[in-house]
Protein backbone atom coordinates (compact mmCIF):
# COMPACT_ATOMS: atom_id res chain seq x y z
CA UNK A 1 0.00 0.00 0.00
CA UNK A 2 1.21 3.52 -0.66
CA UNK A 3 1.36 6.29 1.91
CA UNK A 4 -1.60 8.00 0.23
CA UNK A 5 -3.72 4.89 0.58
CA UNK A 6 -2.80 4.47 4.24
CA UNK A 7 -3.68 8.11 4.90
CA UNK A 8 -7.06 7.74 3.22
CA UNK A 9 -7.67 4.44 4.98
CA UNK A 10 -7.12 5.98 8.41
CA UNK A 11 -9.01 9.13 7.50
CA UNK A 12 -12.05 7.15 6.39
CA UNK A 13 -11.85 5.00 9.53
CA UNK A 14 -11.79 8.04 11.83
CA UNK A 15 -14.67 9.66 9.99
CA UNK A 16 -16.85 6.55 10.15
CA UNK A 17 -16.25 6.05 13.84
CA UNK A 18 -16.90 9.73 14.62
CA UNK A 19 -20.27 9.51 12.92
CA UNK A 20 -20.95 6.14 14.55
CA UNK A 21 -20.33 7.76 17.96
CA UNK A 22 -23.02 10.36 17.26
CA UNK A 23 -20.86 13.32 16.22
CA UNK A 24 -22.34 14.32 12.88
CA UNK A 25 -19.85 17.17 12.47
CA UNK A 26 -16.20 17.72 13.27
CA UNK A 27 -17.19 20.81 15.20
CA UNK A 28 -19.30 18.77 17.63
CA UNK A 29 -16.51 16.26 18.26
CA UNK A 30 -13.88 19.00 18.58
CA UNK A 31 -15.98 20.84 21.19
CA UNK A 32 -16.47 17.64 23.18
CA UNK A 33 -12.77 16.72 23.15
CA UNK A 34 -11.33 20.22 23.63
CA UNK A 35 -9.60 20.46 20.27
CA UNK A 36 -10.35 22.17 16.94
CA UNK A 37 -12.23 21.04 13.87
CA UNK A 38 -9.13 21.82 11.80
CA UNK A 39 -7.06 19.30 13.74
CA UNK A 40 -9.72 16.64 13.34
CA UNK A 41 -10.03 17.56 9.69
CA UNK A 42 -6.32 17.15 9.08
CA UNK A 43 -6.61 13.54 10.24
CA UNK A 44 -9.89 12.71 8.51
CA UNK A 45 -8.90 14.13 5.13
CA UNK A 46 -5.41 12.64 5.18
CA UNK A 47 -3.78 16.07 4.73
CA UNK A 48 -1.56 15.54 7.75
CA UNK A 49 1.75 14.16 6.50
CA UNK A 50 2.56 12.23 9.66
CA UNK A 51 -0.40 11.03 11.69
CA UNK A 52 0.43 10.65 15.36
CA UNK A 53 -0.32 7.02 16.39
CA UNK A 54 -1.27 8.00 19.94
CA UNK A 55 -3.73 10.59 18.65
CA UNK A 56 -5.30 8.14 16.20
CA UNK A 57 -5.73 5.60 19.00
CA UNK A 58 -7.06 8.21 21.45
CA UNK A 59 -9.70 9.41 19.00
CA UNK A 60 -10.86 5.91 18.11
CA UNK A 61 -11.16 4.96 21.78
CA UNK A 62 -13.17 8.13 22.40
CA UNK A 63 -15.46 7.08 19.56
CA UNK A 64 -15.93 3.63 21.13
CA UNK A 65 -13.99 1.54 18.59
CA UNK A 66 -12.98 -1.94 19.80
CA UNK A 67 -9.37 -2.44 20.79
CA UNK A 68 -8.40 -4.56 17.77
CA UNK A 69 -9.52 -1.75 15.45
CA UNK A 70 -7.54 0.75 17.52
CA UNK A 71 -4.43 -1.44 17.51
CA UNK A 72 -4.42 -1.88 13.73
CA UNK A 73 -5.00 1.84 13.17
CA UNK A 74 -2.11 2.76 15.47
CA UNK A 75 0.13 0.31 13.60
CA UNK A 76 -0.75 1.92 10.27
CA UNK A 77 -0.12 5.42 11.65
CA UNK A 78 3.24 4.26 12.97
CA UNK A 79 4.08 2.80 9.57
CA UNK A 80 3.39 6.17 7.95
CA UNK A 81 5.69 7.90 10.45
CA UNK A 82 8.43 5.37 9.75
CA UNK A 83 8.31 6.43 6.12
CA UNK A 84 8.05 2.92 4.68
CA UNK A 85 4.33 2.28 4.15
CA UNK A 86 4.99 -0.27 1.41
CA UNK A 87 6.17 -2.72 4.07
CA UNK A 88 2.73 -2.80 5.69
CA UNK A 89 1.20 -6.26 5.93
CA UNK A 90 -2.30 -6.99 7.19
CA UNK A 91 -2.64 -9.71 9.84
CA UNK A 92 -4.70 -11.83 7.49
CA UNK A 93 -5.97 -11.92 3.92
CA UNK A 94 -6.84 -8.55 2.41
CA UNK A 95 -10.47 -9.53 1.92
CA UNK A 96 -10.77 -10.22 5.66
CA UNK A 97 -9.53 -6.73 6.52
CA UNK A 98 -12.75 -5.23 5.16
CA UNK A 99 -14.95 -7.52 7.26
CA UNK A 100 -13.04 -6.62 10.43
CA UNK A 101 -13.67 -2.93 9.73
CA UNK A 102 -17.35 -3.32 8.81
CA UNK A 103 -18.53 -5.62 11.61
CA UNK A 104 -18.21 -3.21 14.55
CA UNK A 105 -19.86 -0.41 12.52
CA UNK A 106 -22.91 -2.43 11.49
CA UNK A 107 -26.24 -1.86 13.21
CA UNK A 108 -27.69 -5.16 12.01
CA UNK A 109 -26.04 -8.46 11.11
CA UNK A 110 -27.99 -11.30 9.50
CA UNK A 111 -26.12 -14.60 9.09
CA UNK A 112 -26.98 -17.92 7.52
CA UNK A 113 -24.51 -20.71 8.28
CA UNK A 114 -24.96 -24.16 6.84
CA UNK A 115 -21.91 -26.23 7.88
CA UNK A 116 -20.28 -24.67 10.94
CA UNK A 117 -21.22 -22.60 13.96
CA UNK A 118 -20.80 -19.03 12.79
CA UNK A 119 -17.45 -17.54 13.82
CA UNK A 120 -18.66 -14.85 16.23
CA UNK A 121 -20.56 -17.46 18.28
CA UNK A 122 -17.88 -20.15 18.40
CA UNK A 123 -16.19 -21.20 21.62
CA UNK A 124 -12.42 -21.30 21.60
CA UNK A 125 -12.42 -25.12 21.79
CA UNK A 126 -14.75 -25.42 18.79
CA UNK A 127 -12.74 -22.91 16.77
CA UNK A 128 -9.46 -24.63 17.60
CA UNK A 129 -10.80 -28.03 16.50
CA UNK A 130 -12.16 -26.56 13.29
CA UNK A 131 -8.92 -24.80 12.33
CA UNK A 132 -6.78 -27.78 13.29
CA UNK A 133 -8.91 -30.04 11.09
CA UNK A 134 -8.25 -27.71 8.15
CA UNK A 135 -4.56 -28.60 8.30
CA UNK A 136 -3.43 -25.26 6.89
CA UNK A 137 -2.37 -23.44 10.09
CA UNK A 138 0.29 -23.90 12.73
CA UNK A 139 -0.69 -23.95 16.41
CA UNK A 140 0.73 -20.44 16.76
CA UNK A 141 -1.37 -19.22 13.86
CA UNK A 142 -4.45 -20.90 15.30
CA UNK A 143 -3.95 -19.19 18.65
CA UNK A 144 -3.50 -15.80 16.98
CA UNK A 145 -6.62 -16.33 14.89
CA UNK A 146 -8.64 -17.32 17.95
CA UNK A 147 -7.42 -14.24 19.83
CA UNK A 148 -8.57 -12.07 16.91
CA UNK A 149 -11.93 -13.82 16.83
CA UNK A 150 -12.46 -13.14 20.52
CA UNK A 151 -11.67 -9.47 19.93
CA UNK A 152 -14.14 -9.39 17.02
CA UNK A 153 -16.80 -10.99 19.20
CA UNK A 154 -16.25 -8.42 21.93
CA UNK A 155 -16.37 -5.58 19.38
CA UNK A 156 -19.69 -6.79 17.96
CA UNK A 157 -21.58 -8.27 20.92
CA UNK A 158 -20.25 -6.40 23.95
CA UNK A 159 -19.97 -2.84 22.66
CA UNK A 160 -22.33 -0.03 23.57
CA UNK A 161 -25.44 -0.12 21.35
CA UNK A 162 -24.55 -3.53 19.84
CA UNK A 163 -25.84 -4.54 16.45
CA UNK A 164 -29.06 -6.53 16.23
CA UNK A 165 -27.97 -9.98 15.14
CA UNK A 166 -30.10 -12.74 13.64
CA UNK A 167 -28.36 -16.06 13.01
CA UNK A 168 -29.83 -19.06 11.20
CA UNK A 169 -27.84 -22.20 11.91
CA UNK A 170 -28.59 -25.28 9.80
CA UNK A 171 -29.34 -28.29 11.97
CA UNK A 172 -26.47 -30.10 10.25
CA UNK A 173 -24.01 -27.68 11.85
CA UNK A 174 -25.15 -28.90 15.27
CA UNK A 175 -25.26 -32.55 14.24
CA UNK A 176 -21.67 -32.33 12.98
CA UNK A 177 -20.28 -31.63 16.45
CA UNK A 178 -22.35 -34.20 18.36
CA UNK A 179 -20.15 -36.62 20.28
CA UNK A 180 -17.26 -34.17 20.54
CA UNK A 181 -15.80 -33.04 23.86
CA UNK A 182 -16.80 -29.44 23.15
CA UNK A 183 -20.42 -30.12 22.13
CA UNK A 184 -22.07 -29.17 25.43
CA UNK A 185 -19.88 -26.08 25.89
CA UNK A 186 -20.66 -24.84 22.38
CA UNK A 187 -24.38 -25.51 22.73
CA UNK A 188 -24.39 -23.63 26.03
CA UNK A 189 -22.62 -20.68 24.36
CA UNK A 190 -25.36 -20.56 21.71
CA UNK A 191 -28.09 -20.64 24.36
CA UNK A 192 -26.43 -17.89 26.38
CA UNK A 193 -25.99 -15.71 23.31
CA UNK A 194 -29.60 -16.38 22.33
CA UNK A 195 -30.66 -14.82 25.64
CA UNK A 196 -28.95 -11.55 24.78
CA UNK A 197 -31.55 -8.89 23.99
CA UNK A 198 -29.99 -8.09 20.61
CA UNK A 199 -29.31 -11.66 19.45
CA UNK A 200 -31.75 -14.14 17.93
CA UNK A 201 -30.55 -17.63 16.97
CA UNK A 202 -32.67 -19.93 14.83
CA UNK A 203 -32.26 -23.56 13.83
CA UNK A 204 -33.19 -24.69 10.33
CA UNK A 205 -34.08 -28.30 9.61
CA UNK A 206 -31.99 -29.66 6.75
CA UNK A 207 -34.29 -32.55 5.94
CA UNK A 208 -35.95 -30.45 3.24
CA UNK A 209 -34.93 -28.06 0.46
CA UNK A 210 -34.74 -24.43 1.54
CA UNK A 211 -34.00 -21.01 -0.04
CA UNK A 212 -30.48 -20.72 1.41
CA UNK A 213 -29.04 -23.86 -0.16
CA UNK A 214 -26.74 -21.48 -2.07
CA UNK A 215 -24.43 -21.58 0.98
CA UNK A 216 -23.42 -19.45 3.95
CA UNK A 217 -23.67 -15.65 3.78
CA UNK A 218 -23.83 -12.52 5.91
CA UNK A 219 -25.72 -9.26 5.40
CA UNK A 220 -24.41 -6.18 7.23
CA UNK A 221 -26.81 -3.26 7.67
CA UNK A 222 -26.03 0.37 8.55
CA UNK A 223 -28.18 3.21 9.84
CA UNK A 224 -26.49 5.96 7.87
CA UNK A 225 -26.64 6.54 4.13
CA UNK A 226 -24.35 3.61 3.38
CA UNK A 227 -25.81 0.67 1.55
CA UNK A 228 -26.09 -2.77 3.06
CA UNK A 229 -23.17 -5.07 2.36
CA UNK A 230 -23.47 -8.76 1.56
CA UNK A 231 -20.57 -11.08 2.33
CA UNK A 232 -19.89 -14.65 1.22
CA UNK A 233 -16.71 -16.56 2.03
CA UNK A 234 -15.41 -19.36 -0.15
CA UNK A 235 -12.21 -21.40 -0.57
CA UNK A 236 -10.63 -18.63 -2.71
CA UNK A 237 -11.46 -15.73 -0.41
CA UNK A 238 -14.56 -13.62 -0.03
CA UNK A 239 -17.06 -11.81 -2.22
CA UNK A 240 -18.59 -8.52 -1.12
CA UNK A 241 -21.74 -7.14 -2.72
CA UNK A 242 -23.13 -3.66 -2.08
CA UNK A 243 -25.51 -3.13 -5.01
CA UNK A 244 -29.05 -2.57 -3.75
CA UNK A 245 -30.59 -5.04 -6.18
CA UNK A 246 -28.36 -7.89 -5.01
CA UNK A 247 -28.48 -7.14 -1.27
CA UNK A 248 -32.29 -6.83 -1.46
CA UNK A 249 -32.41 -10.19 -3.23
CA UNK A 250 -30.32 -11.89 -0.56
CA UNK A 251 -32.38 -10.24 2.19
CA UNK A 252 -35.47 -11.82 0.62
CA UNK A 253 -33.71 -15.19 0.64
CA UNK A 254 -32.82 -14.72 4.31
CA UNK A 255 -36.40 -13.75 5.19
CA UNK A 256 -37.82 -16.76 3.36
CA UNK A 257 -35.34 -19.03 5.14
CA UNK A 258 -36.09 -17.46 8.51
CA UNK A 259 -39.77 -18.27 8.05
CA UNK A 260 -38.83 -21.97 7.88
CA UNK A 261 -36.58 -21.93 10.97
CA UNK A 262 -37.37 -22.21 14.68
CA UNK A 263 -35.91 -20.18 17.53
CA UNK A 264 -33.25 -22.00 19.53
CA UNK A 265 -34.49 -23.16 22.92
Amino acid sequence: MTAGLLHRDLGDLLTRWRIRAGYSSREAAAYEFGTTKDILGSYETGRLQYMEPMTVGWLLRKYGAPEYVVSEAESKAKQIRLGSPNTWRDNGPKWFERLKQLEPLATSIDIFEDSYITGLLQTRAYGHALMEAGGQMTLKQIDASLDLRESRREGVLDRQNPAKMRVIQAQSSLDLMQGTEFYEEQLQRLREDNRRTQVEIYILSTRHFHPSMIGSYTILGFDDDERDVGYHEGPFGAHYEATKKETDRVRDVFSDTLAMAERLT
